[in-house]
């Protein structure tokens, strides 16, 4: 059972990460006019992930606060009949906004992750690792066994994007959010069209 649930929160947080990227890669596009590589944003796309995972579980803790332990029951209620949202309009925008507000905030600071250069860190480490095996095959057996330029410098990396300024992570942090809400809202959509025409085929 517990195999279970950890293989269905891995899941869930892979297709997060993946709405995540995609999200951020359009935004970055429409802000610094740069295609970055989906690879390069795994990373602030997982950062920003459990980012939003703690602000909304801290959102969640004090609306199921404010409804005596019952925030579960009230929300699947509130899907089935909207009516009951009026009662707790002020216990949900409260909290949700002022998570929305903070991520928006705090998640231009995950997207300049974005200028770190990956490339360069792995050439080092691989250039450094090849280093210290030359260094022992030679104390070893008394030779250099290894071939080619090994006292050649790192290899040029393509020239990349500028780097990430605080104003356009700010906006790209904007446009992301809107462009995941939208995106969120459409598969609920799609999920409650689709829920009906199961239940009315029976």
């Amino acid at each position: 059972m517990w195999l279970m649930i950890i293989l269905l929160a891995i899941l869930i947080a892979l297709v997060l990460i993946v709405i995540m990227d995609t999200a951020m890669k359009l935004a970055l596009m429409i802000t610094t006019l740069y295609n970055y590589d989906t690879k390069k944003l795994f990373i602030p796309a997982t950062l920003t992930v459990i980012l939003w995972a703690v602000l909304l579980f801290g959102a969640f803790n004090s609306i199921n606060t404010a409804m005596n332990n019952n925030a579960v029951e009230l929300i699947f209620a509130m899907i089935f009949d909207h009516s009951i949202i009026a009662q707790y309009k002020t216990i949900l925008i409260k909290p949700l906004l002022s998570a929305f507000l903070i991520g928006t905030l705090l998640q231009s600071f995950t997207y300049y992750t974005v200028n770190i250069n990956y490339q360069k860190i792995t050439g080092s480490v691989r250039f450094s690792a090849k280093r210290l095996i030359q260094k022992v095959t030679k104390k070893i057996f008394k030779k250099d066994i290894l071939t080619g330029k090994n006292n050649a410098a790192l290899s040029e990396v393509k020239r990349g994007p500028k780097k990430l300024t605080f104003v356009r992570a700010i906006l790209t942090s904007i446009i992301s959010v809107i462009i995941t809400v939208l995106v969120c809202y459409g598969l609920f959509l799609l999920g409650n069209v689709l829920s009906d025409k199961v239940l009315t085929m029976f």
